[in-house]
C-alpha cells in the first residue's frame, strides 16, 4: 500500500491551469516504451522510482538544490495528454502544502533548437533523452521550455525579424537570444552565440544580464518548492 498521500485526478488537473491537459488510462499506442514501468506501476512510490530512474546524473547536478527538494516533494508521476502530446505530469507538494505541477515532454518529440552549441551538455542530454522539455503546463516556464516552444526574443516580442531600436540600447540582438524559459512573467532566460556555453542571459524589460546556466535554472525551479 502507498504511503505517500493520494492526490486526486482533479487536484493534479486543478493544479495545472490547463483545460488542454488530460491524464490518460491505461497504456496508450503511442506511449514512449521507456514509460511502460511508471504506466504500468501499482503505486505512487514505483511510479516516482521509474520515472527518476531514466534522469541523468548530470542534468541532477546541474541543478542540486531543485532536484533535492524536488524528490523528497514528489507525490506521484501520472500519464497526461497536453494539446494531443503526451507527457509524464510530476505531482509535487509546494509551499504551505499546495501542489506543483511540472511536465516532462516525451523526447521523441526533440528537435535540436538554435544556438544548440551553447546549451550545457547536460541540458543536451535531458533534452534528447530525457524529457524534450521540463516545464509548467504552459510548455515554456518554470524549468526548460519544450524544444519547440524555444523562440528567440525578438519572437516571443511579436517581431521576428527584431526590434525596433534594440540594437541601439544592447550588445545582443534581440534575433540572436533564444528564451529556453521563463518565471511564467516577463523574466526571460536565454542562450546566445554570443555568450558563452553555460551562461543564460536573463533580459527583463530589454535589460541584459548574463548569469551562470546552471545557478539560475536551478533557483528558478527551485522557487515553488521553497518554504
Amino acid at each position: 500500500m502507498s504511503g505517500l498521500p493520494i492526490v486526486t485526478d482533479e487536484a493534479i488537473l486543478d493544479a495545472a491551469f490547463a483545460p488542454a491537459l488530460s491524464l490518460v488510462a491505461g497504456v496508450p499506442d503511442d506511449l514512449h516504451p521507456e514509460w511502460l514501468p511508471v504506466v504500468t506501476a501499482a503505486t505512487a512510490e514505483e511510479r516516482i522510482a521509474a520515472a527518476l530512474a531514466r534522469w541523468t546524473l548530470d542534468f541532477t547536478g546541474l541543478v542540486p538544490q531543485f532536484f533535492g527538494e524536488f524528490c523528497s516533494r514528489l507525490l506521484d508521476v501520472r500519464l497526461g495528454r497536453a494539446a494531443g502530446d503526451l507527457a509524464l505530469i510530476y505531482v509535487v507538494r509546494g509551499r504551505a502544502d499546495e501542489v506543483v505541477v511540472w511536465l516532462g515532454w516525451d523526447p521523441r518529440q526533440f528537435r535540436e533548437p538554435r544556438f544548440w552549441d551553447r546549451f550545457p551538455a547536460a541540458v543536451q542530454t535531458f533534452l534528447q533523452t530525457v524529457h524534450a522539455g521540463f516545464s509548467y503546463p504552459d510548455g515554456v516556464s518554470g524549468g526548460l521550455a519544450h524544444v519547440a516552444e524555444m523562440n528567440t526574443y525578438a519572437e516571443w516580442a511579436e517581431e521576428p525579424d527584431g526590434l525596433v531600436g534594440w540594437d541601439e540600447e544592447q550588445d545582443i540582438a534581440s534575433t540572436r537570444l533564444l528564451v529556453i524559459t521563463s518565471n511564467g512573467t516577463n523574466l526571460l532566460y536565454c542562450v546566445s552565440p554570443d555568450l558563452p556555453t553555460g551562461t543564460l542571459a536573463l533580459v527583463y524589460e530589454g535589460d541584459i544580464d548574463p548569469q551562470p546556466f546552471d545557478a539560475s535554472i536551478d533557483a528558478l525551479m527551485l522557487r515553488p518548492l521553497e518554504e
